[in-house]
């Protein structure tokens, strides 16, 4: 197990790629994640149905029954609908990022008295709001705010995955210096 280390360096690169391929193709990563999102909602569906049907009887449930023939047809909406999804997913996006920019500022308004990191809240807040509101009135901008959380993810992933690899070879060494020193004595 120790000596693969080159796996988790291999998949720290390709991390690393990917991530750069979503800073780049904001609008194709946009358009996967919505239809992620609907072949998961579809699929949720199509096994509560299957769990209804070979459930016991007295397991069996209406409302269960219902939610999952809802989130079927919720999810064949989603997948027929991918540029309706695209904005539905930058606007939650967006109101996600207005919030967080309103607590920034509001947390950064009572702390800017006592130090100058509640000036920079302040500043991150009003970005916030502003990155907020041209992601949920313009479907780019938000695209592009989307894929920088999700290319910003991934890359530190595959550096984190870099740094593991090499960690885990210096491991590795050690364990096996310590073994054959052992197998000396």
């Amino acid at each position: 197990m120790l000596k693969k280390w080159w796996v988790i360096l291999i998949q720290g690169i390709l991390m690393f790629i990917l991530g750069i391929f979503v800073f780049n193709n904001p609008a194709e990563v946009l358009a996967g994640v919505s239809l992620w999102f609907g072949i998961l909602i579809l699929l949720t569906g199509v096994m509560g149905i299957f769990s209804w049907i070979f459930g016991g009887k007295d397991m069996r449930e209406s409302v269960s029954l219902l939610w999952s023939i809802v989130s079927v047809f919720f999810g064949l909406f989603v997948l027929m609908n991918i540029l309706a999804t695209m904005k539905a997913v930058t606007i939650i996006f967006g109101i996600w990022v207005l919030f967080t920019g309103f607590s920034l500022l509001t947390s950064g308004w009572s702390l800017k008295k006592d130090s100058f990191i509640g000036w920079l809240l302040v500043v991150v807040g009003i970005f916030s709001i502003a990155a907020g509101f041209m992601m949920i009135f313009n479907i780019s901008t938000g695209a592009e705010g989307v894929a920088v959380l999700l290319g910003l993810q991934i890359i530190l992933t595959g550096i984190a995955l870099i740094i593991f690899s090499f960690a885990k070879k210096a491991i590795a060494g050690k364990i096996e210096d310590k073994i054959n020193s052992l197998k000396k004595l």
